[in-house]
């Protein structure tokens, strides 16, 4: 397998490289592999369709089954829990009985959403997905109407979002869960950005958390887990799906438009926002907050490259997993750098 088409981007969420590297060596010059076969055996998959799509958070092969698109997507039991799982399934399907236009689950044999199989490689956790048909799109692509369409998007699944059972809501991983995960990987040798979680952890416990403002968000509405066609804006992947404020989902969606920085004054922010508020209010004093946010977003992404780079160089693999880790190790490097540039020691 070349990787050619392997996600190789500085993701929100990664998987463990290690892992990663195991299962790319069961692919094969067609793209199947065995794990990927024994895992989907209980949904029937038409034969010799089945064929790797990408891997980052979790492992995607898309397949046919009576002649009709899925996709299968599993993770390592060390990187998603079955329970969690099962509650990101119960969310996507609630929305789909809704009518928000997402990537539903396909029950297998007795009716479960979520496989789990035990093979030479580990315990992994499956399910199977319904292709949307449409297509993505790249930031640089959007005119002002279609960022009020991705705000409105957004404003339409919060809305959704509500309804939804505590239960299944409260089962959900939360901010102050992701701030602790993260202090568990940020390295003590790095003091500015440990500072930086500090601030944050201060910064975010003042925050507001009425309902009104604060519930289940999907935590990666970005552009590549969106799909558009006649219909309108399809959605994909809610396996990060966290209790935050609605305000944090609007910055971790946006966060490819300030790369450079955050400007309030941005045309396609302002576009996004009034697409929002077609849907649903957006408190003037969260709103403010976005660059608080688009901070978070970089730290949680820092701490999870952290944890899934578990690689050295003494392991042997292939050219695109090396150009994987000196990519995220570029990006680590710059994000440290751009904290120790505004940090001096003693700061409190």
């Amino acid at each position: 397998m070349t990787g050619t088409a392997r996600s190789a981007t500085y993701a929100r969420s990664m998987m463990k490289l290690s892992t990663m590297l195991r299962i790319d060596a069961t692919v094969d010059d067609k793209g199947g592999s065995p794990v990927a076969e024994q895992i989907l055996g209980s949904w029937e998959p038409d034969a010799g369709s089945i064929k790797f799509f990408r891997s980052s958070a979790n492992f995607v092969f898309r397949f046919r089954r009576a002649g009709v698109p899925y996709f299968l997507r599993f993770a390592h039991s060390s990187e998603r829990r079955r329970d969690d799982i099962d509650t990101e399934m119960s969310v996507v399907a609630s929305l789909d009985r809704q009518g928000v236009r997402v990537a539903a689950p396909l029950p297998g044999p007795g009716g479960r959403f979520v496989t789990t199989a035990e093979t030479e490689f580990g315990t992994f956790h499956g399910v199977v997905l319904v292709a949307l048909q449409g297509r993505t799109l790249d930031i640089d692509e959007l005119i002002p109407p279609q960022f009020h369409a991705w705000g409105a998007g957004l404003g339409r699944l919060h809305r959704g979002m509500t309804m939804l059972p505590t239960e299944t809501v409260s089962a959900r991983r939360s901010w102050q869960d992701d701030l602790a995960f993260a202090a568990v990987y940020i390295p003590h040798d790095r003091p500015a950005v440990r500072y930086e979680l500090e601030q944050l952890s201060r910064q975010l416990s003042i925050l507001p958390v009425e309902l009104e403002h604060f519930g289940l968000i999907h935590f990666d509405f970005e552009l590549d887990n969106l799909v558009w066609d006649e219909a309108g804006l399809g959605v994909l992947d809610f396996d990060d799906c966290a209790r935050y404020w609605y305000a944090a989902d609007i910055a971790f969606a946006l966060g490819d438009l300030f790369e450079r920085g955050y400007d309030p004054r941005n045309r396609s922010l302002q576009e996004f926002l009034r697409g929002y508020e077609t849907e649903r209010p957006l408190d003037s004093d969260l709103a403010a907050a976005l660059p608080t946010f688009l901070r978070l977003a970089d730290l949680l992404r820092y701490a999870r490259v952290r944890r899934a780079a578990d690689l050295s160089d003494s392991v042997p693999q292939p050219q695109w997993m090396l150009e994987l880790r000196r990519k995220l190790a570029s990006r680590l490097g710059s994000y440290e750098a751009s904290l120790a540039a505004k940090w001096r020691p003693g700061q409190r």
